[in-house]
């Protein structure tokens, strides 16, 4: 359309096209605009909350992996500069510590295991989510099962030395109960640790 005069008296829309023209190809309407943002929002908003979860479970899993770790070495120094034996015991949800007390000297059956109940190896409960597992020289130890025994006789599953070593090789995973996510500690006869995030 040539003539100048005609398009002025087309009536325009705010967008500036035409509203006579039938099927027309360009533009949007403010209420579609804002649709189109509403939608945007709610579907960032999401993938922003997903993320967040999902990155504090896992900042969470390892924080309960780091602190055991780090148990495990001062548990290794305190028995090596105290000269006495540590224990270490799992449960499904919990750890602990514990110390071989020889009680009379002239008198083996006296000796026990105590649990240290207070200071830096106080007892470990995890967040109801967080669930433990604990493999020895690659073999799974039934936690639920183990914890039943205790009731009969109070013994570590891992004896940590004087020597600085502990009884045996061992793999303790940290997962959590409701995502596929969990972090090993894989400590060695000698006492050393390492970490990792496992597959998930």
């Amino acid at each position: 359309m040539d003539n100048p005069e005609a398009m002025a008296r087309m009536p325009m829309s705010v967008t500036g096209t035409s509203t006579s023209v039938p099927g027309r190809a360009g533009g949007f309407t403010l209420l579609e605009l804002l649709v189109v943002v509403f939608i945007i929002g709610i579907m960032a908003a999401m993938f922003t909350l997903s993320v967040s979860v999902a990155g504090g479970t896992d900042r969470e899993l390892r924080r309960e992996g780091e602190r055991l770790e780090t148990l495990v070495a001062l548990a290794l120094e305190d028995a090596t500069f105290q000269s006495h034996e540590l224990g270490l015991r799992l449960y499904p949800r919990r750890y602990e510590f514990s110390v071989f007390d020889r009680g009379d000297p002239l008198d083996p059956k006296d000796d026990k295991w105590v649990p240290i109940t207070a200071d830096v190896f106080a007892p470990r409960e995890l967040p109801k989510v967080f669930a433990l597992e604990l493999e020895i020289e690659g073999r799974a130890v039934n936690l639920e099962r183990s914890e039943k025994d205790v009731a009969k006789k109070y013994q570590p599953q891992l004896f940590i030395f004087s020597s600085g070593d502990i009884s045996d090789s061992c793999n303790i995973r940290v997962r959590s109960v409701e995502e596929d996510r969990s972090y090993s500690l894989a400590v060695a006869i000698d006492g050393k640790t390492k970490l990792t995030k496992d597959n998930g």
